[in-house]
């Protein structure tokens, strides 16, 4: 059975909303913050789908899958988009498979690579070029990102960083990089909590 015999548009918003819900009333009872699930507020979650339909990424790397509420999203925006690579990171594994069960209740599971690793490992690691890469992570790390997400990046690339204006002081160092590095058109976005848009123009 592929993946359109059992996919459908009115059950996943459903179950998004429905999940997104329940999730939000789990994190306000959670007085430790590291055990809140902290997904991106749905119309954040609807641009990113959007940004994918858009820009048809051959190559997409989310840095924090969490339970999966974005992930959900960018396979959303990616399921019309042939062969497309869609990896998802996470350091915790009992997330990252809370995150999987999401994706196969609705029959997005095939187009995402959900990887439990620590973000730095991984880009250290890597030596792919991605088209598309969300950032949603711990922030206190995001400055060690910087040099791996460069290489990672090429003409035509879009990073998008999210929760810049709901907690800007903890990552506005990091966002100063793109903007006054020439190779980069950057955005902030008054959606959600803030997402923040840096284009690669240049190689």
């Amino acid at each position: 059975m592929s993946l359109h015999d059992y996919f459908e548009r009115t059950y996943f918003l459903s179950y998004c909303q429905s999940l997104y819900n329940k999730d939000r009333a789990y994190d306000v009872e959670q007085t430790d913050r590291l055990n809140r699930h902290r997904h991106v507020e749905p119309d954040s979650a609807q641009f990113l789908a959007n940004i994918a339909m858009i820009r048809k990424p051959n190559k997409v790397l989310e840095i924090g899958t969490s339970t999966g509420f974005s992930t959900l999203w960018l396979a959303y925006g990616l399921r019309h988009c042939p062969n497309v690579g869609f990896i998802s990171l996470d350091i915790d594994k009992t997330r990252s498979d809370v995150a999987k069960s999401h994706l196969q209740a609705v029959g997005l599971s095939t187009l995402v690579d959900l990887k439990v690793q620590d973000a730095s490992d991984y880009l250290s690691q890597n030596r792919e070029i991605f088209d598309f890469i969300f950032l949603d992570a711990e922030r206190k790390f995001y400055s060690d990102y910087t040099e791996y997400l460069h290489c990672a990046l090429t003409i035509g690339s879009v990073l998008i960083v999210d929760n810049v204006i709901s907690h800007s002081g903890e990552v506005n160092q990091f966002l100063a990089v793109f903007k006054n590095d020439k190779r980069y058109i950057c955005h902030t976005l008054d959606i959600g909590a803030g997402l923040f848009m840096a284009v690669r123009q240049e190689p």
